[in-house]
């Protein structure tokens, strides 16, 4: 009797986890949305997207989402739209180029789907390098300071500095940016960002809005663009940067 009791509860168990298993199991859908300001690019870009479920692929050429409306208006009540791309679903590039202004202020609108998102944006001030100029050689042995301009609207006056192989991407350097409140570094003594000698490297500086500066540091979480349904990144920067030759 325990015996067949035993098996009843075996059985039973296995169809009630077979038509669990058939149910989907809940995720937290979000629109994914970035767009980050950039003066002196000929064009802007924005992404649209949203979150997926586990099971389901997701690669370059079938994530994305299309037709979103994307525009920015700035304080002289100037529109500027954008296009989506004709190669990626969900990448858009501004028809315009250049319009992107040191210090302006945008007001970005996003419409996904019946689902609108904006947000004001004001462009950090124009940001450049002092020294080294470029194309020096430097010397780790005797190295001389990074500096640079302070810049308007930088939120906090916070830089983040980085130093990558010249024609590599910075982002695929394993150091992670370093944040400075002042306009000068002594970048060139942390000589384990370098890991090559003889080398021309490329220095990065830039600065942040409060918005794209709150995103870098919330450890690659999104934020939160409209509650309980859009996620990302709605921001501005500003950059400068200086390639030199970099020495024993």
């Amino acid at each position: 009797m325990e015996k067949k009791g035993l098996i009843f509860l075996t059985c039973f168990s296995v169809l009630f986890f077979l038509s669990c298993s058939t149910e989907e199991a809940p995720y937290d859908h979000r629109y994914v949305v970035n767009l980050v300001l950039k003066p002196d690019m000929k064009f802007q870009r924005a992404f649209v997207d949203s979150t997926y479920r586990l099971d389901v692929p997701v690669g370059l050429y079938n994530a994305g989402i299309s037709d979103a409306e994307i525009f920015l208006v700035d304080e002289n009540s100037d529109t500027f739209w954008f296009d989506e791309s004709d190669t990626l679903m969900g990448l858009y590039y501004s028809i315009d180029s250049f319009f992107v202004e040191y210090g302006m202020r945008y007001l970005v609108n996003i419409s996904v789907e019946g689902e609108v998102m904006s947000r004001e944006v004001q462009v950090p001030g124009s940001l450049a390098i002092l020294s080294p100029e470029h194309l020096d050689t430097i010397s780790l042995s005797n190295p001389p300071l990074l500096v640079w301009n302070s810049c308007d609207y930088c939120f906090k006056n916070a830089y983040d500095v980085l130093p990558y192989i010249t024609g590599e991407m910075a982002e695929s350097d394993s150091f992670p940016p370093m944040v400075s409140l002042d306009t000068f570094m002594g970048i060139f003594s942390a000589s384990l960002l370098f890991k090559e000698k003889d080398t021309m490297y490329t220095l990065l500086v830039q600065a942040k809005d409060s918005n794209a500066y709150a995103f870098s540091n919330m450890w690659f979480e999104y934020g939160e663009l409209k509650e309980g349904i859009a996620v990302g990144l709605i921001g501005a920067l500003s950059f400068d940067t200086v390639a030199v030759w970099v020495r024993e």
